[in-house]
């Protein structure tokens, strides 16, 4: 009994010792128990805060000005006060959540017991703030009303504000999941597939004969990327035609060659991440270990799952910085559900190529030294 109580207490230090000599797994227990905590009830957060406004000003009087100033934090941001033109294209352009449209002589009508309306376009696109965030505003904007026009009496308020859902009149949940879903796929699948191009030839001893083959890093780099990206490509932009527009009835506004365009630049960046994540670890398992908080990280903080806005400003400029998801989210809401054209996203196009560029560059530094 002693002596299987030492030999268990030594096999104990034995698994102590492995665990410590294990770099991969205390990342990721310190990871699990700290910042996976956090930002799952902090940054993950769908309530309504910091919510995108413009705002339409053709009465320009002070009932329009009580108005804009109903709208502040912290539920929304100051509001941008735009031409009606200019809010369309921020709208079409993801900037802005609501825009609100203050009509021409709206004081004067109310005063003269007319009537009068506001009316709010909502980016229902954004469904986790198109409801409660219609709500705040259309309460926001009564009460001001309200307030400017019978102070004190408490009488109900005269001005009539008119919502308009855009891009999903019916905030419809399937259209943004179903399209949300496939970015998320993409991007698992690519982390995935990409990783174990590599570690499969590690595993089976293939790596070797590369080594002695004529053949460049760059080359072998850019063989998995093609290969990998190839195939989730053409299936992600398949399942968009079939299944999405065709089986589930959800509406394509944009153009689909500039999303496969983008789809490619998305898929170079994540594969180049995969790839070097691969190149640290020694098999299948540690690579599990590692690719797992990298990838809830990825998608928890994209803005398909939780709104961009409703994370704190550090955290979205980190992201938009080390991560081409928010980009490519973006990007494919813009073009997809409101239709933008190239210039409205140009800047996300350029942002994954740049973010491409330099997992490439980093990858193929790393690759040098693995195949050395």
């Amino acid at each position: 009994m002693l002596r299987s109580l030492r030999n268990i207490g030594n096999l104990t230090l034995k698994e102590l010792r492995a665990i410590r000599g294990d770099a991969v797994m205390l990342v990721l227990i310190a990871y699990v128990f700290t910042a996976a905590v956090w930002l799952v009830s902090q940054a993950g957060s769908t309530e309504v805060r910091d919510l995108t406004v413009a705002v339409v000003d053709d009465d320009r009087s002070q009932l329009s000005a009580r108005l804009i100033d109903a709208i502040r934090p912290p539920l929304f941001r100051a509001p941008d006060l735009l031409t009606p033109e200019a809010a369309q294209r921020a709208q079409i352009a993801g900037k802005e959540v609501l825009v609100v449209s203050i009509p021409p002589d709206l004081e004067k009508d109310l005063r003269a017991g007319r009537g009068g309306a506001v009316m709010v376009l909502v980016d229902a696109t954004a469904v986790a703030f198109a409801g409660n965030g219609t709500s705040y505003v259309t309460q926001a904007l009564a009460e001001a009303a309200s307030d400017y026009l019978a102070p004190g009496t408490g009488a109900e308020s005269p001005l009539n504000v008119v919502v308009r859902n855009r891009f999903n009149p019916n905030l419809s949940a399937t259209w943004f999941t179903a399209v949300m879903q496939i970015i998320n796929n993409v991007t698992i699948l690519m982390l995935i597939l990409s990783g174990a191009s590599l570690l499969r030839e590690r595993e089976r001893g293939t790596i070797e004969h590369v080594l002695v083959m004529p053949v460049h890093p760059h080359e072998v780099v850019l063989s998995k990327v093609f290969a990998n990206g190839g195939v989730i490509l053409i299936a992600s932009v398949l399942s968009l035609v079939f299944v999405v527009e065709g089986a589930m009835g959800v509406p394509i506004a944009g153009s689909l060659p500039l999303y496969v365009a983008g789809a490619a630049i998305y898929v170079v960046a994540v594969a180049s991440l995969g790839l070097m994540m691969a190149s640290y670890t020694r098999n299948m398992g540690q690579y599990g270990l590692l690719v797992i908080p990298v990838m809830i990280l990825m998608l928890l903080l994209s803005g398909g799952i939780t709104p961009m806005e409703s994370m704190p400003q550090w955290l979205q400029i980190l992201m938009r910085t080390v991560s081409p998801t928010p980009h490519f989210v973006a990007f494919a809401q813009a073009v997809l559900y409101r239709g933008a054209g190239l210039w409205l996203v140009v800047a996300e196009l350029a942002a994954m190529a740049a973010m491409a560029a330099v997992a490439l560059a980093l990858v193929l530094r790393r690759f040098r030294k693995l195949l050395s």
